[in-house]
């Protein structure tokens, strides 16, 4: 095989989750070419992964609107993807779209080996169909590794990969040391509380309170640590409330960073607190200490990996309702979302320290 293309139209974990795929593939043969269709959202993800050629980017959102705004114009803009694809005449492709259309569309496009999960027959399209009904028992990244051990070759490395560009890490270093913080002096630590947009509404189901957020980046501050509230356009009055109270106030406050900016802020940092979702992924690509809280989803399925001490997932144990996310789908809470509100930030605060008692020595 010369020339693959990966298809992974999902959130920020789910494409970082393909990323060994990528470096199994170049181990065998370093001059393999891998293209990569993903969504708007996680294009500068996907272009930060080692190995990586040609990005297609698909949004079906986009699609959508395009079609109730003008047929014709939807027509030239599937036509032209589709053109882009059948004209590179792939040998094969990893699809992990879970959808019966774009295995028509990939079938169509004249690529003849495409692989992939089969979930409710959906794989239909298909050449090497892998058996599927959820990610349950192991980690996502071992389901998509099986894709590769079903065509007969051998994944010596789950890790995910991920690099900062060195323009944005010059920047962000810079920004701190304009903000007063030597990030060679003191421990630097990313306070996250957001995250979990691929769950729209249901993103606050996966959060930890901003009290409890609080409260463990006073403990770290306490220890000398400079402590930074990152989040997303659309979380600065959640960042901003946690800022409100902290007794100690941090050192920033940041909520305007480009996704390859913030690669290269969380590539900065020792150690990452955050709940489940992209930043924890990202931060575990780059091979950073990470804090992750985990409430309604299995840790050991969508959690940080592959397992390490420097990545800690903190859970409320010995409750028979949790996980309840499964099968992509989550249930109506009706145990006031103890999992996660039942957390103690002393818990919480114990990992972080643990793992900042090995930051530089």
């Amino acid at each position: 095989m010369k020339k693959i293309l990966i298809a992974n139209i999902f959130g920020i974990g789910d494409v970082l989750f393909t990323t060994p795929i990528v470096a199994n593939l170049k181990r065998l043969n370093k001059d393999i070419k891998i293209d990569y269709m993903c969504n708007v959202r996680t294009m500068d993800i996907v272009n930060h992964v080692p190995g990586i050629n040609e990005i297609y980017v698909y949004e079906k959102d986009i699609f959508t609107q395009i079609w109730k705004d003008s047929k014709i114009r939807f027509l030239k803009a599937a036509n032209n993807l589709f053109n882009e694809i059948k004209n590179e005449k792939y040998d094969a492709l990893f699809d992990f779209t879970l959808s019966r259309e774009m295995g028509l569309f990939f079938k169509l496009a004249g690529i003849k080996r495409r692989i992939g999960l089969n979930y409710k027959k959906r794989g239909v399209f298909l050449t090497d169909k892998i058996p599927f009904t959820g990610f349950s028992e192991k980690h996502v990244i071992e389901y998509y590794l099986d894709c590769l051990r079903h065509i007969g070759i051998e994944a010596e490395t789950n890790k995910m990969s991920l690099l900062a560009d060195e323009i944005s890490q010059e920047m962000v270093l810079s920004h701190l040391r304009e903000k007063g913080v030597d990030e060679k002096a003191d421990p630097l630590i990313a306070v996250i509380p957001g995250g979990g947009a691929s769950w729209g509404k249901d993103a606050a189901r996966k959060r930890w309170s901003p009290a409890g957020f609080a409260k463990v980046a006073d403990i770290l501050a306490d220890k000398g640590a400079s402590v930074v509230i990152l989040g997303d356009v659309g979380e600065s009055d959640l960042c901003r409330n946690l800022a409100g109270i902290m007794e100690k106030a941090p050192a920033l406050v940041m909520n305007d960073l480009t996704l390859p900016d913030y690669i290269a802020f969380l590539n900065a940092c020792d150690l990452v607190l955050c709940n489940d979702g992209g930043p924890m992924h990202i931060a575990a690509a780059l091979d950073v200490r990470t804090v992750s809280v985990f409430g309604p989803v299995d840790e050991k399925v969508y959690g940080p990996y592959p397992p390490s001490e420097k990545r800690v997932a903190v859970t409320k144990q010995d409750l028979s309702c949790r996980p309840c996310y499964n099968n992509f789908k989550l249930p109506e809470c009706g145990n006031n979302n103890k999992c996660l509100e039942e957390i103690s930030a002393d818990t919480v605060a114990g990992a972080c320290l643990k793992l900042l008692s090995e930051v530089k020595g």
